[in-house]
């Protein structure tokens, strides 16, 4: 009897966080292009009828699902489990693979559930691939209510906290800098930034780089808003003629250099962070397919059509171009159609 009401309260739980984040908005940023006329309803039933006999229909999947909004794609989701009995996610999954199939999973779940499950991901099994926990928690640093549905979807689905998985699974200061932005306050990123308050910081900062104290800097760090540590780079480079993420490199190594200069980054341009960390995963020899993957699906409502203006910007090239000469098949077409 414990075990079906526990099961009652996770479902519930779900259903909870399903529920308050599927208001999400698509922006003027987003590559996603709708048809004049949709219907969900006939979307869930060609869903279906892509996935039910003998082989899929991946054209199908692929067409609808990279060519209708985030809140669309949650309400097909919610369709064809009212229509069917059965999870829309479950069918994709036991119908699809690989890259191609995380690439949907990304597209029909809500976002805090997808990032709560890579980071989970991340975690399991032999090892932990501290970069997936580093860019999910950069992807949402900004979004305050996603990053507390990320955390309650982590408790519903595998009843623990996010927080103390991450505190088992890594080492120290990066343990402490991923739970500090894990846990970092609701921002007001369009208030004045108190230029006081800049310059004590610039005057600890100094003195914690000096005593070579990172822990200092952790804190420091991610307890202010993106906006306060924007001003505060400025501040250290008008003032010592380098970068202040540069200075944070020259203390730290691995994990921790590469969780400040991503959190200095985001702060200081976040469609730059992104348009880098793409070049990034496709530079040299094999291709980050999960970088790309996370990235693409999780803005392409937001932000992916400046992410491609910056990319060009940065690297003389089209991101569909790239795209197309480092991914192939069914993975390849969902990330160019979302690329559009």
């Amino acid at each position: 009897m414990r075990l079906q009401w526990t099961s009652v309260v996770r479902a519930l739980a779900l259903l909870f966080c399903f529920v308050s984040l599927s208001n999400a908005l698509t922006t003027e940023g987003s590559t996603i292009e709708e048809p004049e006329t949709i219907d969900l309803l006939t979307d869930a039933k060609d869903m279906r009828q892509a996935m039910s006999g003998w082989g899929t229909n991946e054209n199908t999947l692929i067409n609808i699902l990279t060519h209708r909004t985030y809140n669309n794609r949650l309400k097909i989701t919610q369709l064809y489990r009212e229509t069917y009995s059965k999870s829309l996610w479950e069918d994709i999954k036991s119908e699809t693979s690989n890259h191609f199939r995380t690439t949907l999973k990304g597209l029909v779940l809500p976002e805090a559930r997808f990032l709560a499950e890579e980071m989970r991901n991340a975690m399991s099994g032999w090892g932990t691939n501290e970069d997936t926990l580093l860019l999910c928690l950069m992807l949402t640093v900004n979004d305050y209510d996603t990053v507390q549905g990320l955390k309650d979807y982590y408790k519903a689905i595998y009843n623990t906290d996010l927080e103390d998985e991450i505190k088992g699974e890594t080492d120290s200061p990066f343990k402490d800098f991923l739970v500090e932005v894990l846990d970092r306050p609701k921002f007001n990123e369009s208030a004045e930034v108190d230029n006081e308050a800049v310059e004590a910081d610039f005057s600890d900062i100094k003195e914690f780089l000096a005593a070579k104290e990172v822990k200092d800097i952790v804190y420091l760090v991610t307890s202010r808003s993106l906006k306060h540590l924007a001003i505060l780079q400025e501040k250290y480079y008008q003032s010592e003629g380098s970068e202040l993420y540069q200075a944070l490199e020259s203390i730290t190594d691995h994990h921790m250099k590469d969780g400040f200069v991503s959190l200095m980054s985001v702060a200081t341009d976040f469609t730059r962070y992104c348009a880098y960390e793409l070049q990034n995963a496709m530079d040299g020899d094999g291709t980050e397919e999960g970088v790309l993957t996370r990235i693409i699906t999780t803005r392409a409502d937001k932000d992916l059509a400046d992410i491609k203006e910056m990319y060009f910007e940065m690297f003389n090239k089209k991101l569909s171009q790239q795209i197309k000469d480092d991914t192939s098949g069914d993975y390849r077409k969902t990330l160019l159609s979302l690329v559009n």
